[in-house]
């Protein structure tokens, strides 16, 4: 582990800001779009859908956005699919993805298994790349050795280009969908990303089918900018994945952007999160009095630094986000250091901690990383 000090961006979060707009856009349909769509392998405009893929074995296909788009302070997505025309292997196959990406802007991957954005290529070539660092929300309907169905949802994230691996790790995975993804129908997905958390609704039910904590800032450049859009894929089973409608309407928040000398923790993070989270804290002395600090969300009162007169700790440059409970409360189970870094002065040491209402920290994810100054001495 260790330190390095450099200059970044970092935005605020949703509704910090009163400089932040919207970024949006709304597809009713795609009649005449095909021009406002980057398209690559087998997708096409058949208007007035989006077909990702034909009913035909070993295609691939993908549509993006052709601008990136401001998503690391929150996004709402909203698209109506339908799979028809299934055949071959599994009577259908194989599904397809809602995808964030910050490699290129016709990026596509393999066939088959793959979904047009994870490693391999449905014809016994699993080393085929896939897509580096990308976020994938798939809906799967054909069941592989490695998944646990024909008919769920995943959250996936594909790694760096050395890190990728099949099946790509799952962030979060439903099984029982109150819908069969290929039963010809048109069905509404939402998509709701509230930092750190992603949640996805069906059909306009009140209450999301999966919610997760994501990183989302693995899939985005500098500024918090990323390519949004659609994969999907067929192999010896085959069927038309159609999009009907999208739209989106993201955060702008460059304007709310602001510059700051700060550190940021390289080091391992914990297995099993999906958020970094530190093994341990870090409390280096970078000048008398001032006190660089990288506190885990697992360890209940885990950093400290001397302070026998019990002076007053100005704390500065927070930055992080920690998920306490995140499966009872969502985005609510979640914050920010202004509401849940806490310290308090004991046995001469002052002590920081997040302010868990549970009590219990094990199951926590994230960290929190600021700069803490004792005050002058009365």
């Amino acid at each position: 582990m260790r330190l390095i000090a450099i200059a970044v961006l970092f935005a605020a979060v949703p509704g910090a800001s009163p400089h932040a707009n919207a970024a949006s856009f709304d597809f009713p349909n795609f009649a005449g779009r095909s021009q406002q769509l980057n398209l690559a392998g087998a997708a096409a405009v058949k208007p007035p859908v989006l077909r990702l893929t034909p009913a035909k074995k070993f295609h691939a296909g993908a549509a993006w956005y052709p601008e990136k788009l401001p998503v690391t302070a929150g996004f709402d997505t909203t698209f109506r699919f339908r799979l028809t025309d299934q055949g071959g292997l599994g009577n259908g196959a194989d599904g397809f993805a809602f995808v964030l990406q910050n490699h290129e802007p016709k990026a596509i991957a393999g066939r088959g298994s793959a979904g047009g954005w994870a490693m391999g290529d449905g014809e016994n070539r699993p080393n085929s790349p896939g897509i580096p660092r990308a976020i994938a929300v798939f809906f799967d309907t054909f069941k592989n050795e490695e998944d646990p169905s024909d008919n769920y949802l995943a959250v996936c994230n594909n790694g760096g280009p050395k890190e990728m691996q099949w099946p790509p790790p799952r962030l979060a995975v439903n099984t029982d969908l109150p819908i069969v993804l290929k039963d010809r129908h048109v069905h509404t997905v939402r998509i709701l990303y509230r930092p750190p958390v992603l949640s996805v609704f069906i059909d306009g039910a009140p209450e999301p089918i999966l919610v997760t904590a994501v990183d989302i800032s693995l899939v985005t450049d500098s500024t918090g900018h990323t390519w949004a859009g659609f994969t999907a894929s067929t192999g010896a089973g085959f069927e038309n994945h159609d999009i009907l409608s999208w739209s989106l309407t993201a955060t702008e928040t460059s304007s709310a952007m602001v510059s700051s000398n700060i550190s940021f923790f390289m080091g391992s993070c914990l297995p099993g999160r999906n958020l970094c989270t530190p093994a341990k804290a870090i409390v280096e002395e970078s000048e008398p009095g001032r006190f660089h600090v990288v506190l885990p969300a697992n360890l209940p009162w885990g950093a400290s630094f001397p302070n026998p007169g019990g002076r007053k700790v100005v704390i500065e440059n927070a930055q992080g986000t920690v998920c306490y409970d995140l499966k009872a409360k969502g985005a609510e189970g979640c914050g920010g250091p202004d509401q849940l870094l806490i310290q308090r002065n004991r046995d001469g040491k002052t002590w920081f901690s997040i302010d868990d209402p549970r009590t219990t920290f094990a199951d926590n994810e994230g960290y929190f990383e600021f700069d803490a100054i004792l005050a002058a001495p009365h």
